[in-house]
């Protein structure tokens, strides 16, 4: 169960790497601040991987040796 916390959380750090690319090229092509609430809407994923991201390196240290 060890090895699935420790892929899990390297699979939500890449996740939460490659959405702040797109975040930085929303911003990057001025696209993000026309956007209005999408553009808000655009960032609340990126909460969810740091979120996901915290809980599996967590998940990780607590599990067993295995």
């Amino acid at each position: 169960m060890r090895w699935f916390f420790l892929a899990s959380f390297i699979a939500a750090i890449f996740c939460g790497i490659c959405w702040v690319g797109v975040i930085a090229y929303a911003v990057y092509t001025s696209r993000i601040w026309s956007m209005g609430w999408r553009g808000i809407a655009l960032l609340l994923p990126l909460v969810f991987f740091i979120w996901g991201t915290r809980e599996m390196f967590r998940s990780f240290k607590d599990s067993k040796s295995s």
